[in-house]
C-alpha cells in the first residue's frame, strides 16, 4: 500500500491515541539510534506523553551528553549574578510542583535553550545528592553492625 501523508491532528479515540503514540515514540527512537549509529553522534530524546509519563532514550548514555552541558559548580558559583539565582530559585519551584503533583510536562513547558539547561543542571544536583545520600545510608547499617570493642 505504501507510505501516505497524514494530517497531524488529535486521535478522539484514547486506546487509538496510545497506539499511535507507541508506535510513532519506537520509531522516533529508531531513527535517533540509527542516526547516532551511523553518524557517529550523540543525542537526548525525551517524550512526554499525555498521560504525564516520559520516555528517555539518549546514545551513548543519556548522563553521558547531559552531562557535556552541565555547568562547572565550582565556575558557577564565582561569577552568580542576582539574575542566575532568581532563576534557580524558579528551577528549584519548577522542580518542587512537579515533584509533588507528578506533572513533569508543566516544569519544562515554555522553558527557552537556557532555562532549560538550567533545569537539567538542578535535576542532576539533585540526583548526584541523592546518590550520596544513598551512599551514606547504605554505609550507616555496616558501621553499626560492627564490634564496638574493635578500632
Amino acid at each position: 500500500m505504501g507510505r501516505r501523508r497524514i494530517e497531524i491532528t488529535l486521535i478522539p479515540d484514547k486506546s487509538k491515541r496510545h497506539t499511535t503514540f507507541t508506535k510513532r515514540r519506537n520509531g522516533l527512537t529508531k531513527i535517533a539510534y540509527e542516526f547516532c549509529r551511523k553518524f557517529d553522534s550523540t543525542a537526548v530524546l525525551l517524550i512526554f506523553s499525555s498521560s504525564q509519563n516520559c520516555y528517555a532514550f539518549g546514545h551513548p548514555e543519556i548522563d553521558s551528553v547531559l552531562n557535556r552541558y552541565e555547568v562547572d559548580s565550582s565556575s558557577a558559583e564565582a561569577g552568580t549574578s542576582a539574575a542566575e539565582e532568581r532563576a534557580v530559585t524558579e528551577m528549584e519551584r519548577r522542580i518542587g510542583n512537579a515533584v509533588e503533583s507528578g506533572r513533569w510536562e508543566e516544569a519544562v513547558r515554555g522553558l527557552g535553550l537556557d532555562a532549560f539547561d538550567q533545569l537539567t543542571a538542578e535535576l542532576e544536583n539533585i540526583r548526584r545528592q541523592v546518590a550520596a545520600f544513598q551512599t551514606k545510608f547504605a554505609a550507616a547499617p555496616e558501621e553499626e553492625t560492627q564490634d564496638p570493642g574493635r578500632s
